[in-house]
Parts: C-alpha cells; sequence; structure tokens
C-alpha cells in the first residue's frame, strides 16, 4: 500500500488533486491507483521489473507513479527534456520494458520516437495516435495488496550530470514506516489549515515528496505541465494554494512579473526553492514581493534536500547567512572534511559528506562509483564549502568544477553571489575558458532591462570586493539551462569561444 492510499480512502468526496483536466476528489483518485496498478500487473509489471514515466506534473502521471509502486516494480522518470538519444541511453541502462506517457504533455514525435525503441512498450495515460491506452484497459478498482519486496528497486533518478555524465540514482524498498521526509510530513501535520501544494513542470521526488505529504494529511496537490507566472497567480487565487515549489530562474520570473503585483497571493504561506542557489539579491527581492516566505534549499539527487535557510535566519542574520543555504535539516548531519576524511574545524574550508533519511542506496550498475561517493552512511556530494560558527553551511562549488586561475583555486559562488548585488546585473554564472596565457575567469550576465552597464565598469566594482575578480565579462540575453534547470557551463564556453572580439560592449 503506498502512503496515500489509506488517506485517501478516508474521505472519498473530499477534493484532492487538481490540473488542467480539472478537479479529482480522493475516491476517484484512490479507485484511479487500483485500477491503474491492476492492468500494469495483468500486463506483467511488478517486483524486479522498471517502467519509465513520461510527462510533466499532472493528477494522471502522480497518480501512475503511485500504482507502480503500488505494483512493488521499480520506476524512473523519463525527463521530456532529455535529448532523445539521451532517453534512449537511459531507457537501455535502467532496463525498462513500459514506459507510462501522458499523451497531453508529450509531443507526438517523442511518443513515436519511444514507442519504435525495440524492446519497448509505449501505455498512454489518455489516448493517442501512437501506443496503447492504459486508461481504457478494462481492470477492477479493488483494492489491490501491494506487491513490493523489501530491497528491490523501488525509484531510479537521474543527476543533473554537474559532474560530468548523469548517473542514476537507485532507492530501493524500504520497511513500511522508514520516514524519509519526516520535517515534510511534520509541517503538513501541524499546518493549521491543509497544505495545498502547486508543483509545475516536472514532477521529480521533492515534488511529489511535498504532494504526498499535503494530501496524506488531508490537503490538496495541484500541477502544471509548465511554469506561467501568470498562470501561477492564477492558481494560487484560485486554489488558495498553501505551498509552492520553484526553482531560482522561475522564483525571479514570478516576481518580476507585472501579474503577481495585482495577483492575490494571500493564501500563500510556504515558497521552496530548489534545484540551484538562490543568490542573495533574488532572496531579499522575492521577501519584499512574497513576503517572509522563500525557502531557499540545499540538496542533491543521491541525499535529498539537506538544508534549509528559514526566513528567520534571514532576518536576523547577515550577508554571509544570505549567502550560506542555512541549517541542516531534521534528520541531516552534514561534515566537512579534509582529503582525509577528517572533520575539520568549523569555519575551515573542505568537501561537505551528509547523512539524511532520504540518502540513496547506490548508484544504478555502477559499484565502483558508489563506493566511492556512499561511505559508512554518509554520502560524499562533491561539494567544496564550510560550517560556520552558526551552524550554518556554505557551499562554494563543486570540487571537480573548481577553477583554477592564474595558480588559485576559484569556485563558481564566490563571485556569482556577489556580483548578484550589482543594481544592474539580473543574473550571472561564471566559468572558465581557454585563454591565450591559459585557463581564463569568465561571467556570463544577464543585465537589467533598464540598467545600462559596461565590462569594465562591472570588473572595477569587483575588484573593490573580497574574493575573486574575473578576467572578462560575457553579455547575454539568458542563461542556458540543462534539463535539471542548472546552469549549463558547457554552452557558455562555446558562446564565449564564439564571441566578438574584444569581450563586452
Amino acid at each position: 500500500m503506498t502512503r496515500l492510499i489509506r488517506p485517501l480512502s478516508a474521505d472519498r468526496e473530499r477534493p484532492a488533486l487538481h490540473d488542467a483536466r480539472g478537479t479529482t476528489r480522493a475516491g476517484e483518485a484512490v479507485d484511479l491507483i487500483h485500477r491503474l496498478a491492476r492492468a500494469l500487473v495483468e500486463l506483467g509489471h511488478g517486483p524486479g521489473r522498471v517502467a519509465a514515466l513520461l510527462g510533466s506534473a499532472s493528477t494522471r502521471t502522480y497518480l501512475a507513479s503511485h500504482a507502480l509502486e503500488l505494483t512493488g516494480g521499480g520506476q524512473v522518470e523519463l525527463p521530456a527534456a532529455l535529448p532523445a538519444d539521451q532517453q534512449r541511453a537511459l531507457i537501455g541502462e535502467c532496463g525498462v520494458e513500459p514506459v507510462l506517457a501522458d499523451p497531453e504533455a508529450v509531443p507526438d514525435h517523442v511518443l513515436r520516437a519511444i514507442s519504435g525503441i525495440p524492446g519497448v512498450r509505449l501505455w498512454t495515460l489518455g489516448p493517442a495516435d501512437v501506443g496503447s491506452d492504459l486508461m481504457a484497459v478494462d481492470a477492477s478498482s479493488e483494492p489491490l495488496e501491494s506487491g513490493a519486496r523489501i530491497g528491490d528497486p523501488s525509484r531510479l533518478t537521474l543527476t543533473g550530470g554537474t559532474t560530468g555524465r548523469s548517473k542514476v540514482v537507485l532507492r530501493r524498498f524500504s520497511k513500511p514506516g522508514e520516514g524519509r521526509a519526516a520535517w515534510l510530513v511534520r509541517m503538513a501535520r501541524e499546518s493549521p489549515e491543509p497544505m495545498i501544494v502547486l508543483k509545475t513542470g516536472r514532477l521529480t521526488g521533492l515534488g511529489r515528496t511535498m504532494a504526498d505529504a499535503a494530501v496524506a494529511a488531508g490537503g490538496r496537490f495541484v500541477c502544471a505541465p509548465g511554469f506561467d507566472p501568470e498562470q501561477v497567480c492564477a492558481f494560487i487565487a484560485e486554489y488558495r494554494v498553501t505551498h509552492l515549489v520553484l526553482a531560482p530562474h522561475e522564483l525571479e520570473l514570478l516576481v518580476e512579473h507585472p501579474a503577481t503585483a495585482g495577483a492575490d497571493l494571500s493564501s500563500l504561506r510556504f515558497v521552496l526553492s530548489a534545484t540551484a542557489a538562490t543568490p542573495p539579491a533574488l532572496l531579499r527581492r522575492a521577501s519584499e514581493v512574497l513576503g517572509p516566505i522563500v525557502h531557499p534549499t540545499y540538496g542533491q539527487t543521491e541525499s535529498g534536500l539537506i538544508s534549509l535557510l528559514s526566513p528567520r535566519d534571514q532576518v536576523e542574520g547577515d550577508d554571509a547567512a544570505l549567502r550560506s543555504c542555512g541549517r541542516p535539516l531534521e534528520g541531516a548531519r552534514v561534515q566537512v572534511r579534509d582529503a582525509d576524511l577528517r572533520p575539520v574545524a568549523t569555519g575551515r574550508r573542505g568537501r561537505v559528506w551528509v547523512s539524511t533519511p532520504n540518502r540513496m542506496d547506490e548508484y544504478w550498475g555502477r559499484p565502483e562509483a558508489t563506493a566511492r561517493a556512499l561511505v559508512e552512511g554518509w554520502v560524499d556530494t562533491g561539494d567544496i564549502g564550510f560550517l560556520d560558527e552558526r551552524g550554518m553551511l556554505t557551499i562554494l562549488g563543486r570540487a571537480s568544477e573548481a577553477m583554477r586561475v592564474r595558480g588559485v583555486e576559484v569556485h563558481a559562488p564566490e563571485i556569482d553571489l556577489v556580483l548578484r548585488d550589482h543594481p544592474a546585473v539580473r543574473s550571472c554564472v561564471s566559468f572558465d575558458a581557454p585563454g591565450p596565457d591559459g585557463p581564463e575567469l569568465c561571467t556570463a550576465v544577464v543585465p537589467e532591462s533598464d540598467e545600462s552597464v559596461s565590462e569594465r565598469e562591472l570588473l572595477e566594482w569587483m575588484a573593490e570586493r573580497p574574493g575573486p575578480t574575473p578576467d572578462s565579462v560575457l553579455f547575454v540575453e539568458r542563461l542556458p539551462l540543462t534539463y535539471a534547470n542548472e546552469p549549463c557551463r558547457r554552452t557558455l564556453r562555446s558562446w564565449f569561444a564564439g564571441r566578438p572580439t574584444p569581450v563586452g560592449r
């Protein structure tokens, strides 16, 4: 039994889910979970098998995910934004047999490409020109006993690929009652009013976990296939959304959009900013527009969420606190270690190791990588950072992405978090690029639309502040992102290589 079935069955008439297709009541939701699970079992899915789920956040993909869990089989999200060759590679690497896709969220050419992969059967969550409609399978909605076996593959998740080729993270079925996000469950249960969670775009692990906590505690889950500031504002007002999950670039689009100023956002109590660092300048701006409800987080696919910067620490802290990732969450432990894996002194830089309730079991099919990253229950994040005397964690960047320029090791956030405070800078990302005398340090800058600034002005401004100063500035209209909403430095390096000379304007 998944964590949703009992609470959904307890009050079948309450509205539980909302998307573009309309409202789904609790009874309808639990019946669909059982019906889809029975259909999948009849089609051969179950323990030891892996299915892929393709499509953005919707009621059907959310309930299909729970149906897959009920069968006892494993599941992997197949990001629609991945290039076709990488989708095919992920399907092959995970041994995927059925692919479940929402045809209203996935383009026809993607569905046709998936259906053409040998050995893969495409099941759609609704009628489509290709594949077979899983919703049309004549299966009973009678309760189905869970087929889960402790230790079997449960969820497989693709990493963001910041350190090279993306890896598949495996979590196995564990004993019932083992909490992986106790702080979220407690927050949902102790909420003075039911949590109503809004998630747009991908149905990520974090989004599903927040939705589960809300729905299981009597709240609701609202989802949309893509991020649109006007639609987000409309959904918040219509459904009285209390909790919102955004990436930092989405948070910026929301607070700067004209529709936000006149929208009724009075129900909103908690905004979670995840997938990348939230710059202090953006955090201050978001707090002005939305109020002191923005919670930047730090986490990884391998460990789940690790820390959170609370509004209280934002108000009572200094600039260093705003640049930090906040304090470790309930159940999470953080150590900063040296090269010999010994904890370093407070304030000293080192490699960040964490132990969390949601840590991975292993990298799928990569025992050597697992042995390096997972040691005695601790996960090597691959990040460099430090803990201050207040217990707050600051991340300086990926160890593998440290830029050695003129003999000095530099991490991108040391530049980016400072430069974002310049009034003419909307966003920025630093990266290293080949130069005539060795590696150069460059920062890609998206300027504010109503500001005029030169490369020289920005470099002189940075030189007056502590920390490294880039060699050059590359002005861009937007920052390229990976499918996981992380800055794509590979693309920035190619833009830098093809820039006019001199750089700047």
